[in-house]
């Protein structure tokens, strides 16, 4: 928030002390794509990167030296962690390269080992040593850290690059700029995607590619991003933020509609973020995979993973489940190697039972859905039944989602036990009577989420075909409703506790 006023006040009459205030770091007020400081910033860094683009070199020193900056605006003090995770994984990668047999293989591990000690570090050491101090007796103590931002995909990322870089898969990077622009590019480091060293690193040495049509694209992402996430996620998720601060307060009906909006909250955060991500990567000149691929309209588990946060999902098959032999040897052990990456998969969000509940009921369910392929090989193709298919896996999948929002598991299960045994849906209309703008949202977001491909398609095409001054007052429209409702309705950022 500080950092918004140093902005205005910057427009109005610079001073130095503004700029040292407005370059510092604050605990209270982590940058992230989507704060007004860091895209009044992002305004005069593009006008900066249009004049140097050109030239391969100092455009990459640019952007390293901006994303670092991003990095340390955002973790403050545990950017010298990423600074020397980037430093460790260059020169292990390098020695590993000249390797063969056992002496590799061992610097692998050791790479691996340093590579997941800072996440297992900052995110599972104080609830282990807490419970051994409340279940051995024992009197140990840590520093309460609070978890560095982005910790976890850029560790993924880091390990992917190691893993390839064994396998033969790429080349070790020769430039430590380049492998640190790489780990570091400001538009994906918060909360992914994940990419892929073979897909990204080529890009590095590459021209700049942009065109008209590259900016219009990148430019509606952006605005799509801002609007999915500060305006539609940030509403809903007041909403969530007060059914889950005391259950027992509210009714199942109430419950129920805190599911969807919940369930809708997760999704355009989440895909929000990764559309400004993709767009301003985009319009850099750089393209970085999708990361949603409309989720909620899976026709089951098993596609429904497929199609969300993409990254992680084909990070856990490629570096976890098929090494273990998953889709190999017995089907009893390729099952249980499904339920046990979806157990780590919850576990990644958190040493709580709650995320290994809600990682072990996908587990189950995905088994149960290859059984089902296995032994009803013939599935109906009508739409009616497509249409029932998705109901079910959004409704199983939104069930779910309760014990990753609640902030506890009895919280989780006073939530479900009141949304089957109280609901009553005659209370529907009283409640569309009190809360008009809730519902009414809703309507719209859903709406969004299941609307059909082609129609999506072709309202994108006419946005694409509008004339170029109809972007500006679009993104100053975008721009001015996110200053009002950011104040009003400001939610954290979900993904940051993880």
């Amino acid at each position: 928030m500080h950092l918004n006023i140093v902005a205005i006040n910057f427009i109005t009459g610079f001073s130095w002390e503004q700029l040292i205030y407005a370059a510092s770091y604050s605990l209270q007020s982590p940058w992230l794509l989507s704060d007004f400081s860091f895209i009044f910033l992002l305004g005069f860094f593009l006008f900066v990167y249009a004049l140097i683009s050109k030239n391969i070199k100092w455009r990459n020193i640019y952007v390293l030296v901006f994303s670092l900056f991003f990095y340390y605006k955002s973790s403050g003090p545990f950017f010298l962690v990423f600074v020397c995770l980037i430093s460790s994984d260059f020169l292990l990668a390098k020695f590993m390269d000249k390797q063969e047999g056992t002496k590799k293989r061992m610097l692998l591990y050791l790479s691996l080992i340093y590579s997941l000690s800072f996440l297992l570090y900052f995110k599972y050491s104080s609830i282990i040593i807490h419970n051994s101090n409340e279940y051995l007796g024992t009197n140990f103590s840590l520093n309460d850290w609070f978890l560095p931002v982005g910790i976890s995909f850029y560790t993924f990322q880091s390990i992917s690059y190691l893993v390839d870089v064994y396998r033969r898969e790429v080349l070790p990077v020769k430039s430590i700029t380049d492998y640190a622009f790489y780990m570091s590019f400001f538009p994906h480091i918060i909360a992914g995607p994940i990419i892929r060293a073979k897909d990204f690193i080529p890009q590095i040495s590459s021209p700049t590619i942009t065109s008209h049509d590259t900016n219009k694209e990148s430019m509606i992402r952006i605005a799509l991003g801002l609007i999915k996430l500060l305006l539609i996620a940030n509403y809903l998720g007041a909403y969530v933020s007060i059914i889950n601060e005391n259950p027992l307060n509210f009714s199942g009906l109430e419950h129920f509609i805190s599911m969807y909006a919940f369930s809708f909250q997760l999704y355009f955060e989440l895909s929000g973020y990764a559309d400004i991500a993709i767009g301003m990567a985009l319009l850099l000149g750089f393209r970085i995979k999708e990361n949603f691929d409309r989720p909620y309209l899976a026709t089951n588990i098993t596609a429904f993973w497929r199609k969300w946060h993409i990254s992680i999902s084909n990070w856990f098959k490629d570096y976890i489940y098929i090494p273990l032999g998953g889709n190999k040897g017995k089907l009893i052990s390729n099952y249980l190697i499904l339920i046990f990456i979806m157990f780590l998969g919850g576990l990644w969000h958190g040493m709580d039972k709650r995320f290994i509940i809600l990682g072990l009921i996908h587990g189950v369910a995905l088994v149960i859905h290859k059984i089902w392929m296995k032994y009803v090989p013939i599935q109906p193709k009508s739409k009616l039944f497509s249409v029932i298919a998705i109901l079910i896996t959004f409704h199983f999948v939104s069930f779910g989602w309760f014990f990753l929002r609640a902030s506890s598991f009895d919280y989780a299960v006073q939530s479900l036990t009141l949304l089957f045994t109280k609901t009553n849906l005659l209370e529907l209309v009283n409640f569309s009577m009190e809360r008009p703008a809730l519902i009414t949202l809703l309507i719209i977001s859903g709406g969004i989420i299941f609307m059909p491909s082609k129609v999506k398609k072709y309202m994108n095409d006419k946005v694409l075909q509008l004339p170029a001054i109809s972007w500006v007052f679009l993104f100053l429209i975008v721009l001015q409703l996110i200053i009002q409702f950011k104040l009003q309705f400001a939610q954290p950022f979900i993904y940051l506790q993880f």
